[in-house]
């Protein structure tokens, strides 16, 4: 408790509130972008939203950037520094990888092994700085004996998320070569993804290993008839998103032709874009990202369904939530705005597209 002996108890925060500030702090920076437009037009644009050839009838929302407006060099500096966009795969690679790793880890921590070197342990290092408390007189013999049955099913699903998405970046969707993101986009993604993995057993493990500081009675991992109701919703809802998902990536993939083994067809092909179609497409703009918020909602009931975390005393997970709605709710914006502007009447198609919520938003 190396940061307890310097300052007060009470000011060193929880692993899980650490992982809480900084899903509040990336939703403070991704609003503040969206909101001013010197940081919305040199830094929000990616991909295909990044290079639009602007009418004269279009306003700043269509997220063009403006080659006459007096960027200050800093920002110009960070608007300047893009990584391709198929990095994107990066995120997903390192979410499995992570994901993986804190399994293990969590596993070794739960048993309190001592052969295990702190060095190599995330979590017995974050303990020993003291961000991790835990009872001495907790009998801590298993992964099983700390984490319910419903946190065990939604650390697999979440694995099974990443590695399907990982799937999807590398052999089915078909980034333009010339596509850019900005390395802001990069960073939070990485690191989005390497506090997502914890946040979703780190309120349930603190509130076990902690328990009762001052007993040594173990607090209880039963799972309620009404717990499992809520988790057979929570994964039906997560299942029926994904497999959405992974259709409207399908489709994106599709509207591009793959690319043509001659240099030049290859780039004509990597800029062409069309008007997706099917599933959800015909009611929504970005069905995949509307999927998405739909999987980490059901993730939450998931997770949430136990005795040890409710949807009251689980606010890492929510607040995780939450980044993704604003993060992809803002993206879908601009890419509605980019869409009108680009294909016009074609757009709208036989029905109404909403941005988010079929005839709704």
């Amino acid at each position: 408790m190396v940061l307890h002996s310097i300052f007060p108890r009470e000011w060193i925060p929880s692993f899980a509130q650490l992982i809480q500030i900084y899903f509040i702090l990336i939703i403070t920076i991704a609003i503040s972008t969206a909101t001013l437009p010197v940081l919305r037009e040199s830094i929000l644009s990616y991909g295909k939203l990044d290079n639009v050839v602007q009418p004269p009838e279009a306003t700043t929302s269509t997220l063009v950037p403006s080659k006459t407006r007096n960027i200050p060099g800093l920002i110009a500096a960070v608007q300047n520094f893009r990584v391709p966009k198929r990095w994107f795969s990066h995120f997903y690679l390192f979410a499995t990888l992570w994901t993986i790793y804190l399994t293990l880890d969590l596993y070794w921590f739960t048993s309190g092994s001592s052969k295990y070197h702190p060095y190599l342990s995330l979590l017995s290092l974050l303990q020993w700085l003291g961000f991790i408390a835990v009872n001495p007189s907790y009998p801590r013999t298993n992964l099983l004996s700390v984490l319910s049955p419903s946190v065990q099913w939604s650390m697999l699903a979440y694995l099974i998320h990443t590695i399907r998405r990982w799937y999807e970046t590398w052999y089915i969707e078909r980034p333009s070569p010339t596509a850019r993101i900005n390395v802001g986009h990069y960073i939070i993604g990485i690191t989005f993804y390497a506090a997502m993995a914890p946040a979703i057993w780190i309120d349930s493990v603190e509130r076990t290993l902690s328990w009762n500081q001052s007993s040594t009675s173990v607090i209880s991992q039963e799972w309620s008839n009404t717990g499992k109701a809520q988790f057979a919703v929570g994964l039906a809802l997560f299942l029926w998103a994904s497999r959405h998902q992974h259709q409207c990536h399908r489709i994106l993939a599709n509207l591009r032709a793959p690319a043509s083994s001659s240099p030049s067809s290859k780039q004509t092909n990597s800029q062409e874009y069309k008007v997706p179609f099917g599933d959800w497409f015909q009611y929504l703009v970005t069905p995949h990202y509307s999927a998405e918020m739909l999987l980490y909602l059901g993730l939450y009931f998931m997770v949430t369904s136990s005795s040890v975390v409710t949807p009251t005393t689980c606010p890492t997970l929510l607040i995780a939530w939450v980044w993704v709605v604003v993060n992809l709710g803002i993206v879908s914006r601009e890419t509605d705005a980019w869409y009108k502007t680009r294909f016009g009447p074609e757009y709208g198609g036989k029905h109404c597209r909403r941005t988010l919520i079929p005839f709704v938003y």
